[in-house]
């Protein structure tokens, strides 16, 4: 895609996607925010951060591989961008410590956050596919539909679809947030039909027999499960509480 100049920096069109695809998500999660009667102040800097750090490492993540830019080619910081396989592991790891650390400093419920992940996340997919849609593109990392390439290139691809979809289910379910019902669900629906959908496509690179999206797919499984677990081993106890009083 093309590039948008500003003053003496480039920045590339799917940065600016990307960066309104966000952007919506927070909003979608404000919005369930409000209609659960939460203060939106705490949860407003956490979202901020993270769309920061986000949009950094989407532009300057390549530094993580090649750092020799930063004294050989400064310049080439205004107009290059990319990330890094090391640089999303670490960002990752980083939010998450960063993210576990905030929330016992504001005292907010770590699964209030995973179920207000759930929304955004879905939100994002879906806006970031339909924008690349509307464009006649097919972003990478997304599958297309199963129809002739030059239909499959204007209409959403399969991951944005089965968002709309499950986000709509979530907010039809109106779970209340900090359950972790959203979130669980969100992570076990993505999980199996990611992998049953991964099957189709043929992948480039493997790692044990698995290309990097079925890993991370299975990533989400197994996450998911291991909230499901939590959650009855839980209600078990309760139910014990309850009987013995």
């Amino acid at each position: 895609m093309g590039a948008i100049q500003l003053g003496s920096l480039t920045l590339q069109i799917d940065l600016f996607i990307l960066l309104a695809a966000l952007v919506l998500a927070g909003a979608v999660m404000l919005l369930r925010l409000r209609l659960e009667g939460m203060k939106l102040r705490s949860y407003t800097d956490w979202m901020l951060t993270i769309l920061l750090v986000v949009i950094l490492n989407e532009k300057f993540g390549y530094l993580w591989d090649a750092p020799s830019i930063l004294w050989q080619q400064p310049k080439a910081l205004l107009f290059l961008q990319g990330t890094s396989w090391n640089g999303n592991v670490l960002m990752i790891i980083g939010l998450v410590v960063w993210t576990v650390h905030y929330a016992r400093k504001h005292q907010i419920r770590l699964q209030v956050l995973a179920d207000l992940l759930a929304h955004g996340i879905l939100f994002a997919l879906a806006v970031y596919g339909f924008i690349y849609a509307y464009a006649g593109m097919i972003p990478d990392g997304y599958t297309p539909l199963p129809v002739p390439s030059t239909l499959a290139a204007a209409l959403p691809p399969v991951e944005s679809i089965w968002s709309v979809l499950l986000l709509a289910g979530l907010w039809l379910r109106r779970s209340a947030l900090g359950t972790g019902a959203d979130a669980r669900l969100t992570l076990l629906v993505s999980g199996v039909l990611g992998m049953l959908i991964s099957f189709i496509s043929v992948p480039t690179e493997t790692m044990l027999g698995l290309a990097t999206k079925q890993w991370v797919l299975i990533g989400l499984l197994m996450l998911g499960y291991w909230m499901m677990k939590i959650e009855e081993q839980r209600a078990e106890e309760d139910k014990s509480a309850a009987g013995s009083t």
